[in-house]
């Protein structure tokens, strides 16, 4: 018997929800923790892996001002901020 991997279409609008405009080569900022470049974004067990929890995604940013590379899920909220929405490829990023 073949199971069905993907998540029910409410699943996924939420997990989009969730995720927000961030992708591979977006910047944003928030509230409380300053600006970010979106390195990748991670579904399923590439993502669980990372953060070592049962998640259906997660996010690799770069911290603008540290440097620092950190990988989450923290969910998109009303304190996040687009700067402005890749306009290179996924290839093109990774290739960075």
């Amino acid at each position: 018997m073949t199971m069905n991997t993907m998540p029910p279409s409410s699943a996924r609008q939420d997990v989009e929800a969730e995720i927000g405009p961030r992708q591979a080569g977006a910047f944003y900022s928030n509230d409380t923790g300053g600006t970010f470049e979106v390195l990748a974004v991670l579904r399923g067990e590439e993502a669980r892996a990372a953060v070592n929890r049962r998640t259906d995604w997660a996010v690799v940013t770069r911290h603008l001002a540290t440097e620092n590379v950190t990988t989450h899920c923290m969910a998109w909220t009303t304190s996040d901020h687009l700067i402005c929405r890749s306009t290179r490829s996924a290839e093109e990023v990774a290739a960075r």
